[in-house]
């Protein structure tokens, strides 16, 4: 595995393009509505945790807020990651080969990615037209559970294009 040192200067991998620039702000303003997301999930558990805990009542169905929230809230972080490069690389293999070698297994990797991505994107939105049509709802709250499917599709398809952009314009990597 690659070691990632602290004083690394991030700022040379960046996207200096236009477009590259733009999923980049996608990606960061997806994580950041990830991040609220999260810090929602943390808040509703905490009040559960505390409500069951002293007044023997907690937040009813905060399992099913908790599951589909943290479903849309994962998927928000993945555009970023892979946008700054921050996927697990094992290397142990390719370690000492050629840097043209391991940038090809970098593009090929991105673009393997950016191929499931768009496959996960295109299945989720079927997903979401199936269940919104069938009206299948959450067991205790009825929460309708298109609505968590949909908001990780934009995920995903944006996740396919920081793939097919990291593989055609990666930075290098020693």
């Amino acid at each position: 595995m690659q070691d990632a040192t602290p004083a690394q200067d991030l700022s040379s991998e960046l996207p200096t393009g236009p477009a590259g620039r733009m999923l980049l702000r996608l990606s960061q303003a997806l994580a950041m509505a990830g991040a609220a997301l999260l810090l929602a999930m943390m808040g509703l558990s905490v009040c559960s945790i505390i409500g069951r805990r002293l007044f023997d009542a907690p937040v009813v169905g905060d399992y099913e807020w908790v599951q589909l929230g943290m479903a849309v809230c994962v998927s928000a972080f993945l555009p970023l990651t892979q946008m700054l490069r921050g996927h697990v690389i094992v290397d142990f293999f390719t370690l000492r080969a050629p840097a043209p070698f391991r940038r090809s297994l970098d593009a090929l990797g991105a673009s393997l990615l950016a191929g499931c991505a768009a496959l996960l994107a295109w299945r989720l939105g079927a997903g979401v037209l199936a269940m919104r049509a069938s009206g299948e709802e959450s067991m205790l709250l009825g929460i309708p559970l298109w609505i968590a499917y949909a908001g990780m599709v934009p995920c995903f398809a944006l996740l396919a294009l920081t793939g097919l952009y990291t593989a055609f314009h990666g930075a290098p990597r020693s």
